[in-house]
């Protein structure tokens, strides 16, 4: 687990509420979550922050 992701509501809430919304995507890089891109919905997000592929997030700077 050499990699730490996660995805937050764009707009705040509880992240099961709104599943439709945009997500805001994090990672840690060994200090603290950093912005990594965008998320459609829901289910993207956590496609993308589950993915095993450390590519996963395309728009991951």
């Amino acid at each position: 687990m050499d990699v730490y992701r996660r995805h937050l509501p764009m707009h705040g809430g509880a992240g099961h509420l709104s599943p439709d919304e945009p997500r805001a995507l994090k990672v840690w890089d060994g200090f603290a979550c950093i912005p990594a891109g965008t998320a459609e919905n829901l289910p993207a997000a956590r496609a993308r922050a589950n993915s095993t592929d450390p590519g996963a997030f395309a728009d991951e700077q």
